[in-house]
């Protein structure tokens, strides 16, 4: 992670990096969720919450399953559990990490309902959301790597930030939290597929109605400090049997925080 990464990583609470993700991989992610489209539900969940900006009669359709999908389905996705490209940025914000919960898939059809905007520091007594920089280095906790599978440019919606929101230590104010005034603080992140954005759990964050014709594919991997526990261990005591077909690298981020 070089200086220049840090830097704007700490004042803005997220980084874009390019052409990380080879379009074989890309190709074959596609591939493994057109052929399981079927078993992929539409999520009922209110992710707009009370926002009339945000909201649509179509939701969201979310897919925890793809690293547990036979193979060769499964391969990709377990791949980018532990992409060496990002080991250095992972290692950087946290030290030794592990996953936090398990990959996610989130589609979302032209005019899907967006997410209302969250994040920020205030009122949170569970050091597994903070952000600090303390003797030249950055201490962060929730980090998320988000692989768009498809592209989202300018004026498509989908992932949104307000730069710096990682360190506001005040309320977000109703109006911004709904994306109903305040616009012009909100940055819609534009990536094609293959690239990559690395970002703060505390960055307020959000996701704008999709506006597209091409449906959006993106994948969200949380990771976490090992010392730290976001929501109780994903595995428990034990395994998942398909956790035994992993690489040992792909099983060490899975492990119970210690």
């Amino acid at each position: 992670m070089t200086d220049d990464e840090k830097y704007f990583f700490d004042l803005n609470g997220y980084l874009v990096l390019r052409d990380v993700v080879d379009a074989d991989t890309i190709r074959r992610c596609n591939e493994a969720i057109d052929h399981h489209d079927d078993q992929i539900e539409v999520h009922e969940r209110r992710f707009e919450g009370e926002s009339k900006a945000l909201t649509s009669h179509i939701r969201q359709r979310w897919s925890d399953e793809m690293v547990a999908w036979k193979r060769p389905y499964c391969e990709p996705f377990r791949q980018l559990m532990v992409h060496p490209r990002l080991k250095p940025y992972l290692n950087e914000l946290m030290g030794a990490y592990q996953m936090a919960t398990q990959p996610r898939l989130i589609m979302m059809d032209k005019g899907c309902a967006g997410h209302y905007l969250h994040g920020g520091q205030p009122d949170r007594l569970s050091y597994s959301l903070t952000y600090h920089w303390k003797f030249g280095k950055i201490y962060n906790s929730l980090t998320l790597v988000e692989f768009p599978l498809a592209d989202e440019g300018p004026g498509a919606g989908g992932l949104a930030v307000i730069p710096g929101g990682h360190k506001a230590n005040y309320p977000i104010p109703a109006a911004l939290r709904h994306y109903e005034a305040f616009q012009d603080e909100v940055v819609e992140v534009n990536v094609c597929a293959g690239d990559v954005v690395i970002f703060a759990e505390t960055t307020i964050h959000g996701t704008l109605v999709w506006r597209a014709d091409h449906q959006r594919r993106t994948l969200l991997y949380s990771y976490c400090p090992r010392y730290q526990a976001r929501v109780p261990s994903i595995y428990e005591v034990s395994y998942p049997p398909y956790v035994q077909d992993m690489t040992s690298e792909q099983q060490a981020v899975l492990r119970p925080p210690h």
